[in-house]
C-alpha cells in the first residue's frame, strides 16, 4: 500500500516587510490578506493568486490614498473586499477590488453611508456583494450589505439593527444567498449579540440575534451556504473566557448556539464551510501560545477540535519543525486552511516572522470533501510542465 503524502503547507511570503497575515480563500487557493511593505511602515492588503507552485505571487493591492489597507475577504473570482485608509490617514473606508493584478485591476470605494465618514468591509459573495459596517453620522455605525458596481449604481444598504434606535450593528461574513453574519449592541457599554440577517434592506429583511453560550456577549464571524453562523461567545455570566461556536437551524425555532470547547483557555472561530467544519485559534494551556484548529463533526455528538499545529508537526515534521501555526482564518468546502504562523527556517534560511500561509489540511475533512486539495490544485496549474507524484510536484518547496 502507498503511504498517504504529508499534508502540503505553502508559505505566502511577505511584500517586503517583517509579517503577512491570511484572511480569506477560496476553493482555487487563492488568498486575500495583508502584508507589511519594506521598513514595516506601510501595511498593504494582498491578493495570492494564482496558485501555490503555479506560478502564485502575492501582488499587493494599493490603498485608496492612506497608508494602511487590509483585504478580509475573497470570492470565487478572486475579488478581494477589505478596508483602506484614505489620504491622510484620517478615516477609512470600504474597497472591493476587482480583476486582475497588473492587467486592468481596480481597489474601488464603497463610500459610506450619507453623512458619515467612515466604513469597513469584511465579506464578499460570489455575486460581489460586500458585508461591512459604516458610521452613522459619526455618532453610532450600522452594519451594511453593498450591492452593484462602485460608481455606476452601486448602493450601500443600511441592515438596520432591533428595534431601531442609534445601536451599533456590524456586518462580517456574507453567503451567496446575501444573509450576512455579525453582531448588534444596545448602544456604549451594553453587550453585542451574535446575528444573521436574512432577506432583502427594507424589503423584509430581518436581523436574527443568536443569543450566547450563557454569558454576556457573543460575536459573529461567518456563515456558510446553509446559513450557519460561526463565531464566540462568553460562556457564563461576568469575565468569563470565549469560546467558539456553531449556531445551526432557525432563530427563533429550533435554532442553537454549540459550544465548540477549546485546546486549553479561549477559542475564536472565524471561518466555516458548508459541511459546518469550522476552524479559528485557541489559547493552549497556560495562556503562553496560539494554536490554529479545524473542528469537525457535530457537536455534542462526534464533534472534535483538531489542533492544527501538533497535527502538522506529526504528520509533516520536516515542514512542522519550521511552522507554529497560530491562526485559521479562511477554510474551503476540501479543507484548505488559510492564516498565520511564526516561520523559521534555521540559520541561512528565510528570516523570521509571521507569514500568511496555505495548509492542506483535506485529510481531516470527512470524505466526499467538496473541493480540491493543495496538491490537486498545484497539478493542475503545473499539468503542462510538470509531473505530479507521491504528494509532490517538481517545484515543490
Amino acid at each position: 500500500m502507498t503511504a498517504a503524502a504529508a499534508p502540503a503547507i505553502y508559505n505566502l511570503g511577505t511584500l517586503g516587510g517583517s509579517n503577512s497575515y491570511g484572511y480569506a480563500i477560496n476553493a482555487s487557493g487563492q488568498v486575500a490578506g495583508s502584508s507589511w511593505m519594506p521598513g514595516d511602515v506601510r501595511r498593504h492588503a494582498f491578493l495570492y493568486s494564482p496558485t501555490p507552485g503555479g506560478g502564485g505571487a502575492m501582488h499587493d493591492l494599493g490603498t485608496l490614498g492612506g497608508t494602511y489597507s487590509d483585504g478580509y475577504g475573497i470570492n470565487a473570482d478572486g475579488q478581494v473586499a477589505g478596508t483602506s485608509w484614505m489620504a491622510g490617514d484620517a478615516t477609512a473606508h470600504a474597497f472591493r477590488y476587482t480583476g486582475t493584478p497588473g492587467s486592468g485591476s481596480a481597489i474601488a470605494d464603497l463610500g459610506t453611508y450619507v453623512g458619515g465618514s467612515e466604513s469597513n468591509a469584511y465579506g464578499i459573495n460570489n455575486s460581489g456583494q460586500v458585508a461591512g459596517f459604516a458610521s452613522l453620522q459619526d455618532i453610532a455605525y450600522s452594519a451594511f450589505r453593498y450591492t452593484g458596481a462602485p460608481g455606476s449604481g452601486g448602493v450601500m444598504a443600511d441592515l438596520g439593527v432591533p428595534d431601531g434606535g442609534w445601536y451599533n450593528s456590524a456586518g462580517y461574513a456574507i453567503n451567496n444567498s446575501g444573509q450576512v453574519a455579525g453582531e448588534v449592541s444596545t448602544g456604549t457599554g451594553s453587550p453585542y449579540r451574535a446575528i444573521r440577517y436574512t432577506g432583502g434592506p427594507g424589503n423584509g429583511g430581518v436581523v436574527h440575534e443568536l443569543g450566547t453560550l450563557g454569558g454576556y456577549s457573543s460575536h459573529g464571524r461567518a456563515i456558510n451556504a446553509s446559513g450557519q453562523v460561526a463565531g464566540y461567545s462568553q460562556a457564563t455570566i461576568g469575565d468569563a473566557p470565549y469560546r467558539a461556536f456553531l449556531y445551526t437551524g432557525t432563530p427563533g425555532s429550533g435554532g442553537a448556539m454549540h459550544d465548540l470547547g477549546t485546546l486549553g483557555e479561549r477559542s475564536f472561530a472565524y471561518a466555516v464551510n458548508d459541511a459546518a467544519q469550522v476552524a479559528g485559534y485557541s489559547e493552549m494551556p497556560g495562556n503562553t501560545v496560539w494554536h490554529a484548529f479545524l473542528y469537525t463533526g457535530t457537536p455534542g455528538a462526534d464533534g472534535q477540535m483538531t489542533d492544527l499545529d501538533t497535527w502538522f508537526d506529526g504528520n509533516n515534521p520536516a515542514e512542522g519543525d519550521k511552522w507554529t501555526l497560530m491562526t485559521a482564518r479562511g477554510l474551503t468546502n476540501g479543507g484548505l486552511i488559510t492564516g498565520d504562523g511564526y516561520y523559521d527556517d534555521g540559520p541561512g534560511g528565510l528570516s523570521d516572522g509571521t507569514r500568511a500561509y496555505i495548509l492542506d489540511a483535506s485529510a481531516l475533512v470527512p470524505e466526499p470533501a467538496a473541493g480540491l486539495s493543495l496538491l490537486a490544485i498545484v497539478c493542475g496549474a503545473l499539468r503542462r510542465r510538470a509531473r505530479c507524484t507521491g504528494g509532490r510536484t517538481a517545484d515543490h518547496r
